[in-house]
């Protein structure tokens, strides 16, 4: 079930690891002999889900294992088709894997199916001898400040992140561009993604994938020209990966800004001695950034900009956001004189942050302020063991506590945060579980055949593999049409059509 509000935010870079991911597909370890042919019931079909597929695969081959897929949408891969952005067609590259998982003939795939409401977690598990979890976040945080409700053009990252991967439904985002300036708040993965599509070349978006109704957005509407990246942390701090930021600096006709007086109470010689190697590459490419001179007039800018949180929304007489105040932080450490190694960033984070009493609050112009603060995991179904101040199922390494024969994987199980690496890893370790679980039952269920019938009967239309692939080639037909590698159906209605009425 797509994590219909894209990432952790912080975001789920898909970087694609071939290790693990041959670890998940291809383990050497033998294959488990049972005396019954399991059903496997995965909810959820983005990376999280199909990984734990493709182990659960090559270890129960033998045995006429049974995938079925259940995902909210009409078509598969989640976040890699709602919150990759469009113009990283090499992360979505991984889709061809994960199609491959899914045409296996051992492999059902029921979308258009909302679990909670179409079905109940104990009817999967009455059908089932295996149930996992793995659909992604579907909320928003909050930062919790005067104005953040009050005033229009205050978006959530993922609300822009849904409307340019064409989502269903996010065309009617009510959002401006018509202004000069934005604001985004978070300093994610997700937010260079925003800030990167909102001064990209529109000739080169147009060779993506992106939404049609987005397209024309920022072909026609779109008038920002600055951009302002804000954490809360500092420089040392900084949540996106060096890719990213690399790749925002060689923008066309964009110049990228960082203030020298980031590291001015930084010993950098000596802390970057005492670094882990991504964490001292990422700093020192900001450095050099911010020796870097400004040019008088350049065409757009994105600006990096630490140390500050948000303390207010600021709107006019009619209701539009003008601005956001920021009271100024500092590191409250000395610097000067290390003596311990910062090689990890669990050490980083834990460098206190205090309010920088000598300066004032500060103002930022903005007429579009994007919240780029993480997402939210929620509960499909009372039945789930859910800690809600944490926003994970209750689990013993995927294993959900309470509940037997029912399991989890990605970031319904560790929270809405972490790359592929932390993807692969817990659905190897999720697959681990259940795989041993396995050996201690014998019991034949009915899987689809069982669930097929309850859906018919509450008149539910679900997509199969063979619907799926219907729209699959009517996007890529279309795509090629305008020189684009697809261009996806907007709306459920339009899929259901393509699918099932042929």
């Amino acid at each position: 079930m797509m994590f219909h509000s894209v990432k952790c935010i912080q975001k789920l870079r898909l970087n694609y690891n071939s290790s693990l991911i041959n670890k998940l597909k291809y383990s050497s370890k033998p294959s488990l002999q049972l005396g019954f042919n399991p059903k496997i019931c995965i909810v959820g079909s983005g990376p999280a889900a199909l990984y734990t597929a493709q182990y659960l695969l090559k270890n129960l081959n033998s045995n006429n294992i049974r995938i079925d897929v259940f995902e909210k949408l009409p078509v598969p891969f989640g976040l890699v088709r709602y919150g990759v952005a469009p113009d990283h067609q090499d992360v979505k590259n991984v889709i061809n894997s994960f199609t491959e998982t899914l045409k296996n003939k051992q492999v059902n795939f029921f979308g258009n199916v909302s679990i909670g409401t179409d079905l109940k977690i104990s009817e999967l598990l009455d059908a089932y001898n295996s149930v996992v979890l793995a659909y992604g976040s579907m909320g928003d945080n909050y930062l919790n400040i005067p104005g953040e409700k009050e005033f229009s053009n205050v978006i959530s990252a993922r609300d822009i992140v849904s409307m340019y991967n064409g989502l269903p439904n996010s065309e009617k985002l009510n959002i401006d561009l018509s202004g000069q300036q934005a604001v985004i708040i978070g300093a994610g993965n997700v937010a260079i993604d925003v800030a990167r599509m909102l001064v990209s070349p529109v000739d080169k978006l147009a060779q993506t994938d992106i939404s049609e109704f987005a397209l024309d957005l920022f072909k026609t509407k779109n008038k920002i020209e600055h951009v302002s990246i804000v954490a809360r942390r500092g420089v040392l701090n900084a949540a996106f990966t060096l890719k990213e930021l690399r790749e925002l600096t060689k923008l066309e006709s964009v110049e990228c800004r960082l203030d020298a007086e980031n590291f001015s109470d930084i010993n950098l010689d000596k802390l970057l001695a005492k670094l882990a190697r991504p964490r001292k590459r990422i700093t020192e490419f900001l450095y050099n950034l911010s020796k870097q001179s400004k040019s008088s007039s350049p065409k757009k800018v994105i600006e990096l900009k630490f140390l500050k949180t948000p303390l207010e929304i600021l709107g006019n007489d009619s209701k539009q956001v003008t601005g956001v105040k920021f009271k100024n932080n500092k590191y409250d450490f000395d610097f000067k004189n290390l003596n311990a190694n910062f090689d990890s960033d669990e050490k980083l984070n834990s460098i206190p942050i205090v309010e920088d009493k000598g300066k004032n609050v500060e103002l930022m112009s903005c007429s579009l302020l994007v919240k780029s603060i993480g997402y939210k995991n929620v509960n499909i179904d009372s039945e789930i063991p859910f800690d809600k101040k944490l926003g994970v199922v209750l689990n013993d390494k995927g294993k959900v506590i309470g509940k037997e024969g029912l399991y989890c994987t990605g970031w319904i199980k560790r929270g809405p945060r972490g790359v592929i690496v932390d993807t692969t890893s817990d659905a190897y370790e999720t697959a681990q579980k259940l795989y041993a679980d396995l050996a201690n039952i014998n019991l034949e269920k009915p899987g689809a055949a069982k669930i097929s019938e309850i859906l018919r009967e509450r008149n539910v239309r679900f997509v199969d593999k063979n619907g799926w692939d219907r729209i699959d080639q009517a996007e890529i037909k279309r795509g090629k049409e305008i020189g684009k590698p697809r261009e996806k159906l907007a709306s459920i209605d339009e899929m259901l059509k393509v699918a099932l009425e042929h």
